[in-house]
């Protein structure tokens, strides 16, 4: 389960960052093509766009299993250690409903974008496989959110303000 657990994180970690570096050198190569050759990358757009899904969607898992989003613990001072733990649990199983039915949606979503047959504007790339990816990862982050509920420690990577 362990090895399992280090490949998921190393894909998605490899996704952002491909995906990022891409953004970053196709937005490089487009100014330049775009203000000193008068040639820009056609679809440059919808690519950062689609890249920008892979950005977002790959790192939500990510920092949930990393217990890094950011809380805000107000009041958490005055409450017993139990109390906060309860919270902790009681959040990370309204997070693990809210992704869950998040995924179902999007998977929704995704079937009726393959039925439809949806593609981008310029470049006609086909849209259904990035909303599959999408629900997908809003799928993986509710597992992650379970196991979170399942294991009520500390939250390590968060700030807390």
């Amino acid at each position: 389960m362990k090895h399992l657990n280090c490949a998921i994180v190393a894909a998605l970690k490899a996704i952002a960052v491909v995906s990022l570096c891409g953004m970053s050198l196709l937005t490089v190569i487009d100014a330049a093509g775009r203000y000193l050759l008068n040639r820009p990358i056609i679809g440059s757009v919808e690519l950062v766009e689609l890249l920008m899904i892979a950005v977002i969607f790959s790192s939500v898992p990510l920092m949930t299993r990393a217990r890094g989003h950011i809380t805000v613990d107000g009041f958490s001072h005055l409450f017993s250690a139990r109390a906060v733990r309860l919270q902790d649990r009681f959040g990370a199983l309204l997070a693990t409903l809210v992704s869950g039915f998040l995924a179902w949606v999007t998977w929704a979503k995704a079937e009726s974008t393959a039925e439809y047959g949806d593609i981008t504007a310029m470049l006609s790339i086909p849209l259904a496989p990035f909303v599959y990816f999408m629900a997908v990862m809003l799928a993986l982050d509710a597992i992650c959110h379970a196991a979170n509920f399942f294991y009520a420690g500390p939250a390590t990577g968060s700030h807390k303000s």
